[in-house]
């Protein structure tokens, strides 16, 4: 009897471990400390490289983690290298799911914020345009209000937004 709550115990450990390992939640907080350290951007690519058959979302953090690890490099190919290995992989999840606002605001977040010469930011007009209308539709996929929120913020801080669709998207997130 002990041997089989010995394995139950391990069964559930491991299932444990395996789940945490692809909780969103837990990508988010990782990513969001990997954009400051890259030993935390390292492992977080390593995890999300093992996993196979990844949603969207789950590949545009895998494609984001690139663009950390060209942040993160000295060398100017090895930097390159990276921006083109996260525009291929966002590029793929943007195709894959659209209309997820998520996905759309990491591809922007990460261009609006890369150097404009290396022709990598050529699609901040179409994914703020995606952004602001997705969330004036309320279109957000099940997101939490903490993460809408922080788009917004994201938008309002990047001076990106018109006065009016400041507006409309305040509205938006007081209703929420």
């Amino acid at each position: 009897m002990k041997f089989y709550s010995l394995v139950a115990v391990l069964v559930m450990n491991t299932l444990m471990a395996f789940s945490s390992m692809h909780s969103i939640e837990d990508i988010r907080k990782k990513y969001q400390l990997a954009v400051y350290d890259s030993k935390v951007t390292n492992a977080l690519s390593d995890k999300l490289s093992k996993i196979e058959n990844p949603d969207a979302l789950t590949l545009a953090y895998k494609g984001c983690t690139e663009a950390l690890k060209a942040k993160h490099a000295w060398n100017p190919y090895n930097k390159l290298d990276y921006m083109n290995s996260f525009d291929k992989i966002i590029n793929e999840a943007i195709s894959k799911s659209p209309d997820d606002i998520e996905i759309r605001f990491l591809r922007y977040s990460v261009q609006l914020n890369t150097p404009k010469y290396l022709g990598l930011s050529r699609n901040l007009a179409e994914d703020k345009s995606m952004i602001v209308n997705l969330f004036l539709q309320k279109k957000f996929k099940n997101k939490d209000k903490v993460l809408v929120t922080e788009i917004f913020q994201f938008m309002l801080k990047s001076k990106v937004l018109s006065d009016s669709e400041r507006e409309k998207m305040l509205a938006v997130l007081k209703s929420i």
